[in-house]
């Protein structure tokens, strides 16, 4: 049977994504990961670490791989994941980014940089890029973007809070 994998810890019956694990003593465990809100999921193995990072349709996971509970638990709308030479996962959500650098544990989120999606991500390098939304019409425009995940540095996008302006619940 399998044991349920959840954000907050709450059991929950309903089909997730399915992942078994191998333990070091030959047995192994099935767990049932809590989806998030997207089609996107996939596993990236860390033996040397003994960490594996479950997306499940959205939400990631980071496992201690003999542990049935999840080491650090985040998102829902993780879209797609870049992996790096040196195990670093950069993961693309629908708005922003996280940087996860698994042989330290370490989880980075990044400001927002887009209103509501990207398109033509591409990974070279240091960089991903390419082009986030902004709602500045009913049409809507892409503008581009360029992301330096080793120095956390953004650059463009369509997120871009006005400078000097007064929030909009301060009405005087």
């Amino acid at each position: 049977m399998y044991i349920p994998i959840s954000q907050d810890g709450i059991p929950f019956y309903s089909e997730g994504f399915v992942v078994r694990f191998y333990k070091s003593d030959g047995t192994n465990w099935v767990a049932n990961f809590k989806s998030g809100w997207t089609n996107f999921s996939g596993v990236y193995d860390f033996p040397e670490f003994n960490r594996t990072v479950i997306f499940a349709f959205g939400q990631c996971y980071i496992m201690v791989d003999h542990e049935q509970k999840p080491l650090k638990a985040f998102g829902v709308g993780f879209t797609n994941v870049f992996q790096t030479d040196d195990n670093i996962l950069i993961a693309v959500d629908q708005t922003d980014f996280t940087v996860i650098e698994v042989g330290s544990d370490t989880v980075w989120h990044s400001e927002r940089t887009s209103w509501d999606g990207f398109k033509d991500i591409a990974f070279s390098g240091d960089y991903v890029t390419g082009l986030a939304y902004e709602l500045t019409s009913d049409e809507g425009e892409w503008r581009p973007f360029s992301f330096n995940f080793r120095i956390k540095e953004i650059v463009g996008g369509a997120y871009h809070l006005q400078e000097n302006s007064k929030p909009w619940w301060k009405l005087w």
